[in-house]
């Protein structure tokens, strides 16, 4: 058995429901009126049905702001070296492997930025937060 999801064509329109109804009420039995429980409960679905439908069209337009906002925030330079500033931030008080020579090592003990540029202080000089090559809690771990 195979079901079927109705099509936004096939469905009835809020104007088209409207007119079903009024019709509906204009030709009902005068002896035996509409149940208004029947009647209220009739609008409510409606109701229901389109705030679903606008919700739906409101979350599918979302969805590409949200890309388009993400591809722009991680482009740009101020938000590359933001990320940078965080990554090194964790590496406060950490022991580093740092530099082309693997015995470059030492605890960082500030970071900041300089010209677009991360630096990481270790003892009393700074390097580029790009040349670390390793982290560790004690610099026992940092051994090659």
């Amino acid at each position: 058995m195979t079901s079927t999801i109705p099509t936004a064509d096939s469905m009835l329109s809020r104007t088209q429901f409207l007119t079903l109804f009024a019709k509906q009420l204009q030709y009902q039995d005068p002896t035996s009126p509409m149940d208004t429980d029947s009647f209220l409960q009739q609008l409510a679905q409606l109701t229901t049905v389109e705030g679903i439908q606008n919700m739906d069209r409101g979350i599918s337009n979302l969805g590409p702001k949200l890309d388009s906002l993400v591809a722009a925030s991680t482009t740009t330079p101020e938000m590359q070296q933001l990320q940078e500033i965080n990554a090194g931030a964790g590496l406060l008080g950490m022991n580093v492997r740092y530099g082309d020579n693997s015995g470059d090592v030492g605890v960082v003990s500030e970071i900041k930025p300089d010209n677009g540029q991360v630096l990481m202080r270790i003892g009393s000089n700074f390097y580029p937060i790009s040349d670390v090559q390793g982290v560790a809690f004690t610099s026992a771990n940092l051994s090659n």
